[in-house]
C-alpha cells in the first residue's frame, strides 16, 4: 500500500477491479450463451440425418441381403420385395420404423431427448 494514497482512493482503485471483473464475467456469460445457442440450431436437423441414414443403410441392406447364406425367411421376402418393386420397400421401411417408433425404448429415448431441448 502506498502511504500518501487516502483509504477513499483505495476504496475507488478496489471498486474499480470489481467493475471490470463483473464486465468480464458477464461478457464471458454472454459468449457462453452465445455459443450454445449457435451449437442448438447447428445440432437442429442432426436427428433427423441420422434417422435418413439409417433408413438408407437399412434400404441397401435389405437389398443386398446381407452377408452369408440367407434363410428361407429372408429369401422369401427378397423375393417378395424384387417382385414388388419400390412400393414393398417403401411399406417394408414404414413397419420397421412404425415398429420401432412404437417401442418403449425409443419413446423413453425421444422423451429424453425432448426434454433436453426445453
Amino acid at each position: 500500500m502506498n502511504p500518501s494514497r487516502s483509504s477513499t482512493e483505495h476504496l475507488d482503485a478496489i471498486a474499480q477491479v470489481e467493475r471490470r471483473i463483473e464486465m468480464r464475467r458477464a461478457r464471458m456469460v454472454r459468449h457462453a450463451t452465445e455459443a450454445r445457442d449457435a451449437l442448438r440450431e447447428r445440432a437442429k436437423p442432426l436427428p433427423l440425418l441420422g434417422v435418413v441414414a439409417v433408413g438408407v443403410a437399412a434400404l441397401v441392406l435389405g437389398r443386398s441381403g446381407g452377408r452369408g447364406a440367407p434363410s428361407n425367411a429372408t429369401r422369401t421376402a427378397a423375393g417378395v420385395a424384387a417382385k414388388s418393386g419400390v412400393a414393398a420397400a417403401a411399406i417394408a421401411l414404414l413397419q420397421t420404423a412404425l415398429r420401432l417408433g412404437t417401442s418403449p425404448l425409443v419413446r423413453a429415448g425421444w422423451n429424453m431427448y425432448a426434454r433436453r431441448r426445453a
